[in-house]
């Protein structure tokens, strides 16, 4: 797996699906910093209580952080943190490594790092991110790796910390990586995951969703008649909800988890939609929740 993007698509489609990021991640920069930020705490917070201790001056790893960084970032202020990805971007970008990208991870991958970088996205967050935090841009550094969340290229009992967001979904293997999480930690050591449901309304990860989500029918990839309307962004396993409990049981024993539940669409959506006789093979939960989030404390 070269990368996570699914490589049949046209002009049209990703310059649809930047125009999406564009809008949606520079619409309101400081809104999305600040809720990010708010993400982080809550995040470093469950770890905290997860560790019993404080969550500083401690090795800690995001898989798979993408090209905005912000966790990491923000964390690697107090911590040793690193990111693992299949396709590490530079904080800056030179001709010799978009050809890089473009020659490991193809086409796709270079016009969306081109146009990201093109648009100032992660610059224009970065200058917000440090202007909420009162230190210099320069002061935001991150350090990644590249490497497969299936083969995680560090030795075992390696970090305090292990973290990922929206990955799992993208994964061919979800058990594995979960069994690669619960090696690199040290004995004591907290994991803690938040995965994008594939049944969920945007599962789908058609960008037109993550900007309005109402801009395509209820969980129009779930349902026959609407099948056809969605243009996916991304390689998605379509695990169930049930099928990630049981791995994440069987590597993590005694993992908890909770889900975020959506406010569109309602119950009331789902009940007409039932009573059409359709959705009959999911189960309320993990068509109303959007993400699953994953804690998990290894014992020692």
């Amino acid at each position: 797996m070269p990368s996570y993007l699914r490589g049949q698509r046209g002009l049209s489609s990703i310059t649809t699906e930047l125009l999406g990021i564009y809008k949606r991640q520079t619409g309101d920069i400081a809104g999305n910093v600040t809720y990010a930020r708010a993400q982080q705490a809550d995040m470093v917070s469950a770890l905290e209580e997860l560790r019993g201790a404080p969550l500083v001056d401690c090795d800690l790893l995001e898989i798979g952080p993408g090209q905005t960084r912000l966790f990491l970032m923000i964390t690697g202020l107090t911590n040793r943190a690193v990111g693992v990805d299949m396709e590490p971007t530079p904080d800056r970008l030179r001709l010799s490594d978009l050809w890089r990208i473009w020659r490991e991870n193809g086409a796709l991958r270079a016009v969306k790092t081109l146009g990201r970088h093109l648009l100032g996205i992660d610059r224009k967050t970065r200058a917000e991110l440090a202007r909420q935090l009162g230190v210099r841009a320069a002061q935001l550094k991150t350090t990644i790796v590249a490497g497969d969340a299936h083969h995680l290229p560090f030795a075992d009992n390696s970090f305090d910390a292990v973290v990922s967001t929206s990955v799992f979904e993208h994964l061919p293997d979800p058990a594995q990586a979960a069994a690669e999480v619960a090696r690199v930690l040290r004995p004591g050591g907290a994991a803690h995951m938040i995965t994008h449901l594939y049944t969920s309304h945007t599962g789908a990860h058609d960008m037109r969703l993550f900007v309005d989500p109402k801009a395509l029918p209820p969980w129009p990839h779930l349902r026959d008649a609407t099948r056809g309307l969605v243009q996916p962004n991304s390689y998605l396993n379509e695990w169930r909800l049930a099928e990630y409990r049981r791995a994440f049981e069987d590597h993590w024993p005694g993992h908890g988890d909770w889900l975020g539940i959506e406010e569109y669409p309602s119950q009331a959506d789902l009940d007409a939609l039932r009573a059409a006789g359709e959705l009959q093979g999911y189960a309320d939960e993990e068509l109303r929740a959007s993400v699953l989030v994953t804690s998990w404390r290894k014992p020692g």
